[in-house]
C-alpha cells in the first residue's frame, strides 16, 4: 500500500501543478473583473436594479436569522441563486405564489419563507421510498438522519407546504395554481428537466419568473441526473419558440469557479 502511495505521488503532484496553471490560465483569459461586470450588467437587463451588494446584506441577514452560515460561494450549495432570489424579494412585492422542485435538505425553502414571509411556497420532492432518492446526492449512507433533519427544518415554517410526488406528474395533474415564482432544481438530465422545465412554464403567467439551477451551456457528460445540456437547450428551444425570454448568471463568481461553466437561468414570458 505505501509502495502505490510513493508511485503515485508524483502524478498527484503534477495533477495539482496542472490544476493549478488551468485555473489561472482560464483567469487571465477572463478575468474575475469581468465576469463581475458581466454579471452586474446582467442583473439590470432583469430589472433588478440596485447594487449586488445591498441584495448580499439582506441575503446575509435571512441566512443569520436561521441560523445558517453567511454566503460564501465555496459553501455546501451557497450560489448565486440566493443572491438572486434576495433581489427579488427586494425588487417584487407580487411573488405570493413560490414553487420549487427538488427539495434537498430544505434550506432552500427555508430561505425563500423569510425572503418571502407573506408567501405560499411549495416545496415538491420524491417520496422518501423512491429508490431515485435515496441513491443520489451521497443520502444513501445517512438516510434516515437526512430525512428527520430536513423535516424537521421545513416544519418550522408555516409558509411552506412540502409535497412529495415525482414531478412528471404535474404533466397530466392541475395540482397547483399559477405561480409567481419556480425554482427548478431537481435532476438536471434528459427527460427529467425538459419535463420539468415544460410544466413550469404552464405555470407561469405574464409576470412570473423562472428560474432553473445548474444550467450548462456545453457540457461533455450530458448525465441523467447532475450534468447535462439539457436544461440549456430545453431552455433554448422555448426561446426560439417565443415563448420565454431567457437570462443566464455565472452560477459561482470567483476565481476558483472560472473554468466550470454553470450558470443559475432567469426567464420571463415573451
Amino acid at each position: 500500500m505505501n509502495f502505490k502511495k510513493i508511485i503515485l505521488y508524483p502524478l498527484r503532484i503534477l495533477k495539482k501543478i496542472f490544476y493549478f496553471l488551468k485555473i489561472e490560465f482560464n483567469e487571465l483569459q477572463n478575468p474575475t473583473s469581468k465576469r463581475y461586470v458581466k454579471l452586474l450588467e446582467t442583473y439590470k437587463l432583469c430589472d433588478l436594479e440596485k447594487d449586488r451588494d445591498h441584495y448580499l446584506s439582506h441575503l446575509n441577514s435571512i441566512l443569520k436569522s436561521l441560523g445558517f452560515k453567511t454566503y460564501n460561494e465555496h459553501e455546501g450549495m451557497y450560489s448565486e441563486h440566493l443572491i438572486l432570489f434576495s433581489a427579488l424579494s427586494v425588487c417584487n412585492e407580487n411573488i405570493k405564489n413560490i414553487l420549487e422542485i427538488g427539495t434537498h435538505n430544505g434550506m432552500t425553502a427555508c430561505v425563500l419563507s423569510l425572503l418571502f414571509p407573506s408567501a405560499k411556497i411549495i416545496t415538491i420532492d420524491l417520496k422518501d421510498n423512491d429508490p431515485i432518492f435515496k441513491n443520489t446526492y451521497g443520502r444513501k449512507n445517512n438516510f434516515k438522519l437526512f430525512i428527520k433533519e430536513r423535516n424537521k427544518l421545513i416544519s418550522k415554517y408555516s409558509n411552506i407546504n412540502f409535497v412529495q410526488l415525482n414531478s412528471l406528474e404535474l404533466t397530466n395533474k392541475r395540482i397547483f395554481d399559477k405561480q409567481d415564482l419556480i425554482w427548478v432544481d431537481g435532476a438536471h438530465g434528459y427527460p427529467i428537466v425538459t419535463s420539468d422545465i415544460t410544466n413550469a412554464i404552464s405555470l407561469m403567467h405574464k409576470k412570473s419568473i423562472l428560474m432553473c439551477d445548474d444550467i450548462w451551456k456545453n457540457s461533455q457528460k450530458n448525465e441523467n441526473m447532475y450534468e447535462s445540456n439539457a436544461g440549456f437547450e430545453t431552455l433554448n428551444s422555448f426561446s426560439n419558440a417565443k415563448i420565454i425570454k431567457n437570462f443566464y448568471f455565472r452560477k459561482r463568481i470567483g476565481k476558483f469557479f472560472n473554468g466550470n461553466y454553470k450558470y443559475i437561468s432567469f426567464s420571463k414570458l415573451t
